[in-house]
């Protein structure tokens, strides 16, 4: 599936750091992708751990950049989120709520396990429309800069390998098992045992709706995958 046809959707808690850089990484090479969060508010770090800086998610990123420089520019200069809010509105006006959102993807990538659960349960919770399948995969990213940079980098290197990918899948009870190309720097951890029955060559094929847990593994970070009819 060529960039410009799949539709991705990048999800971390606040829209604000994991999910915009790899907005930014994926849409610099020609992916459709949007961004978003799915906590009830907005999270900045603020002056101590125990005191963040709170907004509302129709709060814009030029209001919070202005807020956050008049409470203390050196600060939030020096850690770096005056950089990422410029970077965000340069993106787009505000953060956004994947809750609120019923546009279709081909892939839900999320930045936490946290994240990941709050996906599935607001999906499983909408009315089946479309019937169109949507995979749902998450990479554990820690959220500061550094590793969100190295985060959006595999992301896209995931979403640029799904051309390559084979998904083989099992009956409704069983696992659905990833295999990639020799040179593939992915491998797979299944926790069925049954027998393979059918062999799909395309992210979005399938003729059940097969509703199972998945692990990919890598070192330093752990992936889940759900694949759902919405």
């Amino acid at each position: 599936m060529p960039p410009s046809s799949m539709k991705i959707a990048v999800v971390c808690s606040s829209n604000q750091n994991r999910s915009m850089e790899a907005h930014s990484v994926l849409s610099k090479k020609g992916f459709y992708v949007r961004s978003f969060g799915t906590g009830t508010h907005v999270k900045l770090p603020g002056p101590a751990p125990d005191k963040p800086n709170v907004y509302d998610f129709k709060t814009t990123y030029e209001q919070m950049y202005s807020d956050l420089v008049m409470k203390d520019k050196e600060l939030y200069t020096q850690n770096g989120i005056l950089h990422m809010l410029e970077r965000n509105r340069r993106l787009k006006p505000r953060p956004e709520r994947f809750q609120s959102c019923r546009e279709h993807f081909d892939i839900v990538l999320t930045c936490e396990e946290r994240v990941y659960d709050q996906v599935l349960e607001d999906l499983n919770s909408r009315e089946q429309e479309t019937l169109q399948p949507v995979h749902v995969i998450n990479v554990d990213i820690q959220d500061n800069h550094e590793d969100a940079t190295l985060g959006a980098f595999l992301l896209l290197e995931m979403c640029q390998s799904s051309s390559r990918m084979t998904w083989t899948m099992t009956s409704m009870s069983s696992c659905k098992i990833l295999k990639t190309s020799v040179e593939s720097p992915f491998f797979t951890r299944c926790a069925s045992t049954e027998t393979v029955v059918d062999a799909c060559n395309t992210w979005d094929s399938g003729k059940h709706c097969v509703q199972a847990a998945m692990h990919f593994c890598k070192p330093v970070h752990m992936f889940h995958m759900y694949f759902i009819y919405v």
